[in-house]
């Protein structure tokens, strides 16, 4: 059975365009959160502790397969926000704060709804990118300057 579901899933990621990829993945770390805050409220450190690093993981590839020099300031802006992330996270374990999961788990949200619309329309300005980045943002750090007027293109290069 595991065979079989590993299969399908190789399958699913190698048949997938890239902005369908970027919101699997998306979907994924903010799943493994949502688990880990239950693990934070049953004390359970160890799943926690495996949970958070899944969606670590996560965010580390999102962040690795950023192409600054085709995503541009996009592709810096989202750098930033997986950072701000990662150090959330790592607090998050340590102090067991779900309100810090939640903060991350508002960031992915905001930039899955945003890689969800991009995919859905076709050369169209990147408004709602930005005004889901803006969003998503904690008050710890200056929001995204990322311009509403940046063409499609940014955003899908963002992504190698």
């Amino acid at each position: 059975m595991y065979n079989a579901a590993r299969a399908y899933l190789q399958t699913q990621v190698t048949t997938t365009n890239p902005g369908d990829v970027v919101v699997l993945l998306y979907e994924g770390a903010i799943k493994f959160l949502q688990q880990a805050k239950i693990k934070m409220a049953e004390r359970d450190m160890e799943q926690k502790g495996i949970l958070i690093s899944k969606a670590l993981d996560i965010i580390a590839e999102l962040d690795a397969s950023i192409n600054t020099q085709k995503g541009g300031e996009l592709g810096e802006n989202l750098h930033k926000l997986y950072f701000f992330c990662n150090t959330r996270l790592l607090q998050a374990n340590l102090k067991l704060d779900p309100k810090l999961v939640d903060e991350v788990i508002t960031i992915l949200s905001g930039l899955k709804s945003a890689f969800e619309e991009i995919k859905g329309q076709n050369h169209t300005p990147m408004q709602s990118v930005a005004s889901e980045m803006n969003s998503a943002t904690s008050p710890n750090i200056a929001p995204p300057t990322t311009s509403p007027t940046m063409s499609m293109k940014y955003a899908r290069n963002a992504y190698k």
